[in-house]
C-alpha cells in the first residue's frame, strides 16, 4: 500500500481480563464514533495472563479484595462493576487465562470481518465484569454470540480451529512488538511504519481527543 493510500488507524491493545480495559473501551468506542470515516480501527489482544501467570481465583476473601481494588477504577472512570461478577468470584473457582478470549477475538475476525472488533471486545469485557461469566467456559462465548447476533455454533467452531489460536498468539506477539507491556494502550497509526502512543492506561475522552488533534492527521 502506498503512503498516499494509507488511512490512519486507531490501534487498541487490550485484554479481556483487564478491569481498566473494561473502563476504557467505551472511551475508544466514543473516539471511533467521533472521528467517523477519518480513521480505521483495530483491536489487538494483549495477553495479560499467560504461561505461569495463569491461575485460579475464587472465594469470599478474593472477592472482597477485588471489590476494594476496583473502587479506585470506579472513582476515576465511573465504570460500574456488576454484583454478579463479585458474587461469582466469591462462590466459584475460575481460571484466569487470556488465551480463550483472544481466540474469541480472532474467531470473530474470521466469521464477521465486516463487524467492528470493538463490538466483540466490549461484549467480552461486559460479560466478564458485569454479568460475571467465566471467560474459560463455552457458555460464556455462546452467550456473547447470541447477544451479538452471531451463530453460536459457527462462533464456537471457529474458536476451535488452529487458525484462530495462531491468530491469537500472533496478537500477543504484536502487542509486545508495540511495547504494550500493560493494558490498555491506544495508538494512532499515521503511516505503515509509524504509530503514536495516545493513551497509556486509562484516559478520558477529552484528553485523548486533544492528543489526537494535536498530531494533526
Amino acid at each position: 500500500m502506498s503512503a498516499a493510500a494509507f488511512r490512519p488507524r486507531l490501534v487498541y491493545v487490550y485484554d479481556a481480563l483487564c478491569p481498566w480495559c473494561y473502563a476504557f473501551t467505551p472511551v475508544v468506542q466514543a473516539l471511533v464514533r467521533h472521528y467517523g470515516d477519518r480513521f480505521d480501527h483495530e483491536v489487538i489482544s494483549g495477553g495479560m495472563v499467560r504461561g505461569d501467570q495463569v491461575r485460579e481465583i475464587g472465594g469470599e476473601e478474593e472477592a472482597r479484595e477485588l471489590r476494594e481494588s476496583y473502587r479506585s477504577i470506579t472513582s476515576l472512570t465511573g465504570a460500574q462493576f456488576g454484583e454478579a461478577f463479585f458474587n461469582n468470584v466469591a462462590t466459584r473457582r475460575r481460571r484466569l487465562d487470556s488465551e480463550p478470549p483472544a481466540i474469541a477475538l480472532a474467531a470473530f475476525r474470521m466469521i464477521a470481518p465486516e463487524r467492528s472488533q470493538l463490538d466483540l471486545a466490549h461484549a467480552l469485557l461486559r460479560e466478564n465484569f458485569w454479568e460475571g461469566g467465566d471467560p474459560t467456559s463455552e457458555a460464556f462465548y455462546r452467550a456473547i454470540a447470541e447477544k451479538l447476533g452471531l451463530d453460536p455454533e459457527a462462533f464456537l467452531d471457529a474458536m476451535g480451529t488452529d487458525e484462530a489460536r495462531d491468530l491469537a498468539l500472533y496478537d500477543f506477539s504484536l502487542a509486545r512488538q508495540l511495547g504494550a507491556d500493560a493494558f490498555p494502550r491506544l495508538y494512532l497509526q499515521t503511516a505503515e511504519d509509524y504509530l503514536y502512543l495516545v493513551s497509556r492506561g486509562y484516559s478520558a475522552f477529552d484528553d485523548v481527543q486533544r492528543i489526537i488533534d494535536e498530531i494533526g492527521v
